[in-house]
């Protein structure tokens, strides 16, 4: 076996205990020094490549993050590098995170179908299964979506995990939410957000603490929608530290979506202008392109609310071909 070469060893030190900045700094240092692909004779460039797509992705260069998980997940299988990384479940379960950010459904399905496989563990299971609800609410299948909610639930269960079987229940909310079933959904926010926010180390805690934010986000904005704004104001409130906790752009720009509804259901034209901005210009660049149709569905919404045809109709021309090339239904007014 060939050893792999001091750059590697610092790099996965690195990796180990989070230094996000060295890990990217060296990433290709370490590429280099293992040698060009196909000739790697310690075989971790699979590793390596995952590594850097998982700092990657926690710096939020999603997409970056993207091409670099599915190179090191192609070239994993059978390789030395399994013993470093497993069979990169964790690293498929990231891969579909993401892919499902930037709007590339068809592209997460072999992951997802991969990681549902009975011989795989239950946390991949878990992860597997709580993508397809995202996917089924994202296009409408609420039947579909409930019942792979119970499955989802059953599987936290058998792991015993407190904040997984909290993420399954902010996961009901969502989907709650995004039927129109804003009561449910409300009631299900209040019981789990005090459960995804309680701090936790690792990267379960770190999943957890962002899906507090798209919980609170999410349902505050279906509340508003409904006519609810007492409960949109205090979900939001709530969202508030574990937004601000997490520093991440997407966090920011989910709150700030649903600011700008909150405001524009409540009557403040004005005032719900410059959130939706903010939210339209994290959410491109960061290559959110579901939120960013999102976001400019609402301003379109919000331009006709004041009046100002000549700028709406395109806006929703816009956010209707946005939708369309996401495969995605477009909202109704």
């Amino acid at each position: 076996m060939v050893i792999p070469p001091p750059a590697y060893r610092e790099f996965r030190e690195a990796y180990r205990r989070g230094d996000t900045a060295t890990v990217l700094g060296t990433g290709q240092h370490v590429l280099d020094a293992l040698g060009a692909e196909g000739t790697d004779a310690s075989g971790m460039t699979p590793a390596v490549l995952v590594m850097i797509g998982a700092h990657l992705a926690r710096a939020e260069h999603l997409l970056d993050a993207i091409a670099y998980l599915e190179r090191g997940l192609a070239q994993l299988p059978d390789s030395r590098a399994t013993r470093e990384v497993g069979a990169g479940d964790w690293y498929r379960l990231l891969l579909v995170q993401l892919q499902l950010l930037v709007g590339r459904y068809q592209a997460a399905w072999p992951s997802i179908h991969r990681l549902i496989e009975p011989d795989r563990s239950l946390e991949s299971r878990l992860g597997a299964t709580r993508a397809q609800v995202q996917v089924n609410a994202a296009f409408g299948d609420f039947e579909t979506a409930y019942q792979l909610l119970n499955t989802a639930a059953g599987l936290a269960d058998r792991l015993r995990s407190r904040q997984q079987a909290a993420m399954v229940a902010g996961d009901r909310a969502i989907v709650l939410a995004l039927h129109g079933r804003t009561i449910e959904a409300a009631s299900f926010a209040d019981a789990v957000l005090p459960d995804l926010a309680r701090p936790c180390p690792g990267p379960l805690g770190a999943w957890a603490a962002a899906q507090a934010v798209t919980v609170a986000a999410t349902v505050a904005r279906r509340a508003a929608d409904a006519g609810d704004l007492l409960t949109a104001q205090r979900l939001l409130f709530g969202a508030e530290g574990p937004a601000a906790a997490s520093g991440r752009s997407i966090d920011r720009g989910q709150l700030a979506l649903a600011h700008g509804v909150v405001a524009y259901r409540a009557g403040d034209l004005l005032g719900a202008e410059a959130p939706l901005a903010e939210a339209r210009q994290l959410f491109q660049s960061l290559g959110c392109a579901p939120a960013a149709a999102q976001v400019q569905w609402e301003e379109a919404q919000l331009a006709r609310a004041r009046g100002l045809h000549a700028s709406a109709q395109p806006l929703l021309a816009r956010a209707r071909e946005e939708f369309t090339a996401l495969g995605l239904p477009a909202p109704t007014p």
